[in-house]
């Protein structure tokens, strides 16, 4: 029995390296997509320590054509693209390269109107960087206060075994916020600009933020853990559905849809204030120890060179974490048993 347990995994494993080698691009994007024109959107860049802050700075650097970065908090994204442009040492006084735009992409009217922003102000889109979210940082019971370990959202012992109402309203409550952030999100803005990329780009690419937390299960986070998974599956079949439509007429043209390429980023804890700041269900609860996190320069520059080398599918870093994720999927205990 152990033997063929053992088999079938090497056969697994084996299979799925010959799928990501078949699905590594041949050729560089910039023979398609040269930096200079490359047209850019960054969904969810309005913390300077954040990733989408950071990605702004290295379309800057190389030099993007026209950049939209966006948030719901105006004042902030300002900030951001005022210390980019300051940093690359940019015309502060010419601002029309990196455009702000307030957006709640959780609404269906904010999204339309990023869209209408986009295609007016960049004329098309060959670039979607999507990296909002939110997280969650408390175990269940820790939400309903009543976790024997005392991880409470009240940040109080425990008084009771049982939850009660206003508990399970909070479980509920942080599960909606999650799985909006997380999923409707996502969800809405594809739809929004999907066709925008298909449509108007040669090579356009959709590069999704996930987490590590998506491939592994970890304890205090079991709502961010399942909304995150399924992004990836959304992520996933998504492109799964553009595969199929690439090719296909363009409604009043004679153009073809063009195939958008899907590249998703699943990264281990990054060294910023993400949780910090974005946690969905209390303002102290267990943290990560972030001193040996990544570098969140690191994980942008490692995604663009991805993204560059035309290589889609799934990226994880450190990509020790894409052999554990494998690991996690044999459960050795049940085996024994």
């Amino acid at each position: 029995m152990a033997y063929r347990v053992g088999t079938t995994s090497l056969v697994f494993i084996l299979a799925l390296l010959l799928w990501r080698y078949a699905r590594r691009g041949r050729s560089l994007r910039m023979n398609k997509v040269s930096y200079s024109k490359e047209r850019v959107v960054i969904i969810g860049a309005s913390t300077e320590d954040g990733l989408g802050a950071a990605f702004l700075r290295q379309y800057l650097e190389r030099g993007a054509a026209e950049i939209v970065i966006v948030g719901r908090r105006q004042d902030a994204l300002e900030r951001v693209r005022d210390s980019a442009l300051k940093q690359f040492h940019v015309d502060r006084a010419n601002t029309s390269k990196v455009h702000v735009f307030a957006a709640d992409c959780t609404t269906s009217k904010d999204v339309i109107q990023l869209r209408d922003f986009v295609q007016a102000k960049l004329g098309g889109l060959d670039t979607l960087q999507i990296v909002f979210g939110v997280t969650s940082i408390l175990p269940i019971l820790g939400l309903a206060n009543v976790d024997p370990k005392n991880l409470n959202s009240s940040n109080t012992e425990s008084t009771q075994v049982h939850a009660d109402q206003s508990g399970l309203d909070s479980i509920a409550n942080a599960v909606q916020f999650s799985s909006d952030g997380n999923i409707k999100g996502t969800a809405l803005v594809l739809g929004a600009f999907i066709p925008i990329l298909q449509s108007t780009s040669i090579d356009p690419r959709v590069v999704a933020t996930g987490s590590i937390a998506g491939i592994i299960p970890a304890p205090t986070r079991a709502i961010y853990c399942a909304t995150k998974s399924a992004q990836h599956y959304l992520l996933e079949s998504i492109a799964l559905e553009c595969e199929t439509q690439a090719g296909e007429a363009i409604l009043g043209t004679n153009q073809r849809r063009a195939l958008v390429r899907f590249l998703i980023l699943v990264p281990g804890p990054i060294r910023n204030s993400f949780v910090k700041t974005y946690a969905v269900d209390s303002a102290s609860g267990p943290r990560d120890n972030r001193k040996n996190a990544l570098d969140v320069d690191y994980v942008v520059k490692e995604t663009l060179n991805t993204v560059d080398a035309n290589k889609t599918g799934m990226l994880v870093l450190p990509r020790a974490i894409f052999w554990a994720s494998l690991l996690v999927k044999f459960n050795s205990t049940y085996v024994l048993h």
